[in-house]
Parts: structure tokens; C-alpha cells; sequence
């Protein structure tokens, strides 16, 4: 079992399966047509025409020494307008019913089960086949859906187990098993819609005709502690993107709650959004800097956060980028813990950026809004556009509202940016697309 596996022999185990599942990669058509695939390696998208959603989706893991394999995926399901409640007092758990996919129907969403912060999504045993591939098919909706893998686990409830990525499917930051800079566990898999079956068309979350570019950066940071003196970035530069353009890029800053600088490029999708986004001229192109939230000596005050992204971060992007100098062509968003960082950023260096975007702010970490704002904090708040949004069905919702309060008591613009969904990546997804093209960058709000 995995708990008498030690890392290097698991680190082994894994690139075997990665190896296996490059033998096993076909390419082939990307037609949507009835039976037809998008996508024949694992994992195979293919249009089923049939109920619940006209699609299924079948994952792939190739270990013939493995006596288990499980698949954990972001797939429980509820109809928001049927929870027992909108959001819980005080960051509890919002009762949610687990639908699976099979039992899927319009109008339901992606939430865990039960809702709250943690990540309680169903882990479910694949089938073993010829060759020791590992095999799970299940009807899903549109939407990205992430997902990983657990191997020789004994745990119900997979403690002390290690996920890992597919092999066939890798964070983009993974070439021949080995990463650079954080180690994504996770991979994902996008579904088109089928109209006949009323699934929402989240076809702007889907690969795009043309793309950016992301890149792995590691920077001097010396008050980051892990790693010490260092730390990385995600950099997205958009199609085209061009160094020597009379007109400098507008620059988004755009944190993840307590995790990597991974997380908004593979489960928050943020490369495919914006992709689609700026090739539909519904936003303008943009340099988007997603920097590794954790590693800093003070997660409660920010201090050490907000010196870094100012004094060495934003210098650093300056003179690697064509990025522009004025701060009204910055802007600023997070979710969880990172929409706290926005928060510091908005109400204790508000001239720094433009545009500030608060994502499920509260619950772990947060930071603690004002209880009321002082005339210079009102002017200067009056000069930035502000978004505010989040799930529903978020335990945390009752932060969000406060927060949308404190704003409007002051009479200081803001852009509610609620969606139903809960503390999960499904709202975030909406919430980046939302704040991207209803408030980064718009022209400055009237004082």
C-alpha cells in the first residue's frame, strides 16, 4: 500500500506511468459530431448525443503493478436553487446533496459536497483492464473540469496519499515528468456543449484558435522564505505579443488563494480565458503576472506580501516586460487568501494599482476590513474601480456582502460580481471573466 511506498519509489512509479501513457497517446479528429471525439488520448472527450449531457468523458491511467487506482475529479453537482441555505453564518459549510454526474440536470452546478473551503470532491475507484490500464467514464456538462490520481491508496479518505497529475495530460509547466518551479497535482479536461441537453456553453473556457504564451519565472524576493530569497511566477503575454510596441501593456497582478503560482493558470484555466477573451476583443491584450502567494513571514498582516509585489515585483516585471509604468494601467485580483491581498493592496496602498478584484474574500487568513473609512481612504478609493464578487453558495458570503457595504456606507463605487457557485474554482473561472471584462482597466471611476 502507498503508506509503505517511499517518495523516490513513488517519484519512479510515476514517471513509469507518464512513459506508459505517451504509448498509449493517439492523436485524432477534433470533430463534435455524433460519436466522434475531441480528443482520443486520456482523456478521451467523446459526443455521446445521449443523456444527461450528451457527453462522457473517459480517464485513462496505465500502472499494471497498481492493485488501486482512484480518480478524484471537481464533479459533484447541486441545483443552487435548491441548497439549504445561500451561505453559512460566519464560514460553516453549506449543505450540498453530492449529485453525481449520472443524475446531472440542467441548471445544476459543479459544488462540493459538503460546501465549504476544503476541496470535498468524490474520489471513485477506476476499473483495471488489459495491460493494467485504469479506466473511468463518466457524462459530464460543459465546463473545465480538473482532476488527479490516486494510486495504492488505502486511506478512505486518502491521508498521507500523494495525487498526481496525468501523465498523459501534464500541467503545462511538466515536460518528461519533471516540473519547473511548483508541482502541480492536478490536470484538466475541457467539455463543449451539446444544446440539445440545455448544458450552459462555456465554450470560452475551451482552447482558443490562437494563444499566449505562459512562462515559468523564478525571481530574486529576498523576504520570501520558501524558498528562501527567491521565488516563482506565472507570466502570461498574449497573442502576439509584441516588445518593442509603441504602447506599453496594461499589466494584471492576480493571486491565488493558499497555493502556488500554478493555480490560476491550470485549475483557474486563466490561459484559455484570456486567450478567448482578448481574440473577441471583449478585453484588451494584457501581460498577467500570477506570483506564489505562500513563503512570506507574515500571513496575517501582509506587510511582507505587499513590500515585496511593490519594491521588488512590480519593479521586476517593469524591466522584463513591455509593461506600462502608470498605475492606472495595473490592476490587482485574487481569490480566498489572494482576494485578502487585494484587499491590503486596496485599503492600504490604493494608488498602486487602478483596478482591484476581491474574489471570495474572508474565511482563512483574512484581512480585516475597516470598520469604517476615513475621508482620505473615501478620495482615494473614489480614484479605482473596485469588484467585489464570489459564490453564492460560498460559506463565506456573508464577508463578501460586508465588504460591498463598507464600500457603499462610504459612497465609494464597486461591481458586485456574485455568481451560484460555491468556494470552488467554478466560481472563480466566472469571476475572472467578469472582472476582466466589466471593470480591470475601465476608465477611472468619478471622484
Amino acid at each position: 500500500m502507498r503508506g509503505a511506498i517511499q517518495p523516490g519509489a513513488r517519484r519512479v512509479r510515476h514517471l513509469l506511468a507518464l512513459l506508459a501513457a505517451l504509448l498509449l497517446t493517439v492523436g485524432g479528429s477534433t470533430a463534435a459530431a455524433h460519436g466522434s471525439t475531441t480528443r482520443t488520448f486520456s482523456p478521451q472527450v467523446t459526443h455521446t448525443g445521449t443523456g444527461p449531457t450528451g457527453y462522457q468523458v473517459t480517464f485513462r491511467y496505465r500502472d499494471p503493478q497498481a492493485t488501486r487506482v482512484q480518480i478524484k475529479g471537481e464533479w459533484y453537482f447541486a441545483n443552487p436553487y435548491e441548497l439549504s441555505a445561500l451561505s453559512s453564518p460566519e464560514g460553516g459549510t453549506v449543505e450540498t446533496p453530492g449529485t453525481t454526474p449520472a443524475h446531472w440536470r440542467p441548471g445544476d452546478i459543479p459544488i462540493a459536497y459538503p460546501n465549504s473551503p476544503a476541496a470535498n470532491w468524490p474520489v471513485v475507484d477506476m476499473k483495471r483492464g488489459a495491460g493494467g490500464v485504469w479506466t473511468y467514464t463518466t457524462p459530464l456538462p460543459s465546463g473545465v473540469f480538473t482532476y488527479s490520481f490516486y494510486v495504492d491508496c488505502a486511506d478512505a479518505t486518502q491521508t498521507g496519499c500523494t495525487a498526481h497529475s496525468d501523465p498523459a495530460n501534464p500541467p503545462w509547466n511538466e515536460h518528461n515528468g519533471k516540473a519547473t518551479g511548483t508541482v502541480e497535482a492536478t490536470s484538466q479536461v475541457y467539455v463543449p456543449a451539446d444544446p440539445a441537453f440545455d448544458s450552459v456553453n462555456y465554450a470560452w473556457q475551451g482552447p482558443s484558435r490562437t494563444h499566449g504564451t505562459l512562462t515559468h519565472v523564478t525571481y530574486r524576493s529576498p523576504t520570501s522564505l520558501t524558498p528562501p530569497g527567491e521565488n516563482y511566477l506565472s507570466v502570461y503575454t498574449p497573442p502576439g505579443y509584441d516588445p518593442h510596441r509603441a504602447q506599453p501593456y496594461p499589466t494584471l497582478y492576480l493571486f491565488s488563494g493558499d497555493g502556488t503560482e500554478m493555480d490560476w493558470s491550470t485549475q483557474g484555466d486563466a490561459g484559455n480565458i484570456l486567450d478567448h477573451l482578448i481574440s473577441t476583443g471583449q478585453i484588451q491584450p494584457m501581460v498577467v503576472v500570477m506570483p506564489n502567494t505562500a513563503g512570506y513571514p507574515d500571513s496575517t498582516n501582509y506587510a511582507s506580501f505587499d513590500a515585496n509585489l511593490l519594491n521588488t515585483l512590480v519593479p521586476y516585471v517593469g524591466s522584463h516586460y513591455h509593461v506600462s509604468t502608470d498605475p492606472t494601467r495595473r490592476a490587482a485580483a485574487g481569490l480566498g487568501y489572494g482576494a485578502s491581498l487585494t484587499n491590503s493592496l486596496l485599503f492600504e496602498h490604493t494608488s498602486a494599482f487602478g483596478s482591484y478584484g476581491a474574489m471570495s474574500p474572508g474565511l482563512r487568513g483574512n484581512y480585516t476590513l475597516p470598520t469604517a473609512l476615513t475621508a482620505q481612504q473615501t478620495a482615494a478609493l473614489r480614484q479605482v474601480d473596485i469588484f467585489v464578487g464570489g459564490g453564492w453558495q460560498d460559506p463565506s458570503h456573508y464577508y463578501h456582502a460586508s465588504e460591498i457595504a463598507l464600500l457603499n456606507r462610504a459612497a465609494v463605487p464597486v461591481t458586485p460580481g456574485f455568481v451560484n457557485g460555491g468556494h470552488n474554482w467554478f466560481a472563480w473561472r466566472l469571476d475572472l471573466k467578469d472582472f476582466l471584462t466589466r471593470t480591470a482597466f475601465f476608465p477611472q471611476a468619478a471622484g
